[in-house]
């Protein structure tokens, strides 16, 4: 009875244009702002990042995974003492491996409790035309890698635009180094701001998610784009993708935010199944700053 039930609301919404919306992603919690809004209310008082004087925030890495809210909080609310960006660059990884391609763009708007996210029409077509790939929307449904992320840009950055891009384990290198090129010459505007949404150890108790942790730091903090196919993260190709987008603006001053896992976070320090987690900025400095 329930599929029978559910296949006559699927045609009804089919045959109600209004019903089944197509012109824009719908993020996670598109109509409730609560959890969004109780993850900044936890992080009142919390120490936020500090930047060094004369630099400023070109990159960014954080976590997509919504029990560690928090980190993505004081990661958005550290940006806040500097001019917000007119585009947001935001890299995550294609979980799922939906859609037609391994690198997906789109240009659809995005619903959010806080109003809708507008993206950077020009930028995504200049990347389709670099990586030789139509948009790619179907790619972009309950993807959490960038779904979790946008209702905060939209709350921290009402004004700026994103270009969302998921990238997929089996992206093809040439395909990542022509969006790479695109990624560098963007970087250079101090008015884009390029992030990746990324965890880092999964499927491991926390001593072993440390020790991995601590390899993931060497790379990171060196910038060693080489070595990020040897790393337990959850985007590989994404970290180099990162990296060699912001080696190549001399944006490559390292500062690890917060380091932390599940085990910690929920308070089971024995939990089997541990995800480990950084918060990181990378910084320049202005033109004419010593």
């Amino acid at each position: 009875m329930w599929r029978s039930c559910g296949i006559v609301l699927l045609s009804l919404m089919l045959a109600i244009p209004d019903a089944w919306p197509r012109d824009q992603h719908f993020s996670f919690w598109s109509d409730n702002p609560q959890p969004f809004l109780d993850a900044i209310r936890q992080s009142a008082g919390h120490t936020l990042p500090t930047l060094p004087a004369g630099q400023r925030v070109c990159g960014g890495i954080l976590t997509h995974h919504f029990l560690a809210s928090g980190l993505m909080v004081r990661f958005f609310a550290g940006l806040r003492g500097q001019p917000p960006p007119e585009t947001i660059i935001l890299l995550g990884p294609n979980h799922f491996h939906q859609g037609l391609a391994d690198i997906s763009i789109s240009s659809l708007p995005w619903k959010t409790p806080f109003g809708v996210l507008q993206t950077d029409r020009q930028l995504v077509r200049q990347i389709g035309r670099a990586i030789q790939s139509p948009e790619d929307t179907e790619a972009f449904t309950g993807e959490h890698s960038v779904g979790v992320l946008i209702p905060f840009l939209k709350y921290y950055f009402p004004q700026s635009r994103v270009v969302p891009i998921l990238i997929d384990v089996n992206a093809d290198a040439a395909r990542l180094q022509r969006l790479r090129d695109v990624l560098a010459a963007r970087a250079e505007n101090p008015k884009t701001l390029l992030l990746l949404s990324m965890d880092f150890s999964h499927d491991s108790v926390a001593s072993v998610a440390d020790a991995r942790d601590e390899q993931a730091r060497a790379v990171i903090t060196s910038m060693d784009s080489a070595k990020t196919q040897s790393l337990r993260v959850d985007s590989r190709k994404g970290l180099w993708l990162l990296l060699e987008s912001l080696k190549r603006t001399g944006c490559d001053r390292v500062k690890i935010n917060e380091h932390t896992n599940s085990a910690q976070i929920a308070g089971k320090p024995d939990q089997p199944n541990v995800t480990s987690y950084f918060t990181i900025y990378y910084l320049n400095a202005p033109p004419g700053a010593s």
